[in-house]
């Protein structure tokens, strides 16, 4: 089965897709789509022009969305699978999505538009949407109702770590945070919580000589560092190098604000008990068993029709309750340091999820495969 993945004239894969190409289901072959007149050579001076006209506001969504459509090539696959975009084909297509988001950008009030998108979402040859959790799926419900009678299954994001980064090592004392390598500017450090950890990293720093606070990211220019000698900065780093401070580390925090994806996935495999926040789909991937969900000061971070979002507003509100939630934090954390029994045993169930559970490969390969099959039938 040949299946055409489909990120947009950009070409920009998210890491969540990786494990498409890299562990596809039995007899499944992924391609990306192809774009007429866009090869290796004008790719970047199209992606220049493109970018610039949309800065200056040449292009509404609806333009941009079409211009893909007509320069995309629908060769020889089985299917189209748009990833967290719509797009416009007569061939058999599904499509996933983080949020109502991907299909309507921010033009929540446009009646007519959500008309056209009702026509184009009740088409024939669209046999399923695929939310990539729960939570996206009520974003969908939440602005549609009952108006697109279609297929809907969540296919969480997966990921799955070679034995060869999994050598079994003597741990070393280490929490560890991550943010985003996918998206990078000041408002995913807030969205990712980074700001908090970094309150939460000095008090623990002074508590717990005998600890290392590592912090892997981007910091703004402005946010006041801490010179505790055991608060380790860095930026993003390779994926390799991630994997070997992540497999001699002993707990993962990433209270975030935004979508939970590929560092709860990755950390689950090197065995880590991850602490965040109870918000939106976090608590789709941890629980008692296998870490701390934290309930935070009430933010406005999350928008009409269950959207997740971070502007300045939020920004605000994430500063104006840092101290709160920045001992709530170190509670957590203080809790897993003082109980390397419970610390292990989340981690044991944590590891399950993406090994055998419902965040495996396996798991994954089996739904999509009989998704497939069912929409080419």
């Amino acid at each position: 089965m040949r299946i055409q993945l489909d990120f947009k004239i950009t070409n920009k894969m998210h890491s969540l897709y990786q494990s498409y190409f890299s562990n596809p289901p039995f007899g499944v072959e992924y391609f990306k789509s192809e774009f007429r007149g866009i090869n290796k050579r004008s790719f970047g001076f199209f992606k220049k022009v493109y970018h610039l006209l949309k800065n200056l506001g040449f292009f509404h969504q609806k333009v941009i969305d079409r211009l893909n459509d007509s320069l995309r090539k629908d060769l020889n696959f089985d299917l189209i699978h748009f990833a967290n975009h719509l797009g416009k084909t007569n061939k058999i297509f599904v499509i996933d999505y983080e949020t109502v988001g991907s299909f309507i950008g921010t033009d929540f009030h446009n009646q007519k538009f959500k008309n056209s998108l009702i026509k184009i979402l009740n088409k024939k040859n669209l046999k399923f949407f695929l939310p990539i959790n729960k939570e996206a799926l009520k974003s969908f419900k939440l602005f549609f109702g009952d108006s697109i009678k279609k297929n809907q299954e969540v296919i969480y994001p997966v990921t799955f770590i070679p034995k060869k980064f999994r050598k079994t090592v003597n741990r070393e004392n280490l929490v560890v945070f991550a943010g985003s390598s996918n998206i990078r500017n000041e408002d995913i450090f807030y969205a990712k919580g980074g700001y908090e950890t970094l309150l939460s990293f000095e008090i623990l720093a002074k508590k717990f000589k005998n600890y290392k606070f590592v912090f892997i990211g981007d910091i703004p220019g402005n946010i006041k560092i801490s010179k505790e000698e055991n608060i380790i900065l860095k930026e993003v780093v390779p994926i390799e190098e991630l994997y070997g401070i992540l497999n001699k580390s002993k707990i993962f925090l990433q209270p975030c604000y935004s979508t939970p994806a590929m560092m709860f996935l990755i950390s689950r495999w090197f065995k880590l008990p991850i602490v965040t926040y109870d918000f939106w789909a976090n608590k789709e991937y941890v629980n008692y068993q296998n870490g701390i969900l934290i309930n935070p000061e009430k933010t406005d971070a999350l928008k009409n029709f269950n959207i997740p979002m971070v502007n300045k507003k939020v920004i605000n509100q994430i500063k104006e309750n840092s101290k709160k939630n920045s001992k709530r934090i170190v509670k957590a954390i203080e809790k897993l340091i003082k109980n390397e029994n419970l610390m292990k045993k989340m981690g044991e169930e944590g590891f399950k999820l993406v090994s055998e559970g419902k965040f495996s490969v396996e798991n994954r390969n089996k739904k999509i495969l009989r998704i497939y099959r069912e929409a080419l039938k």
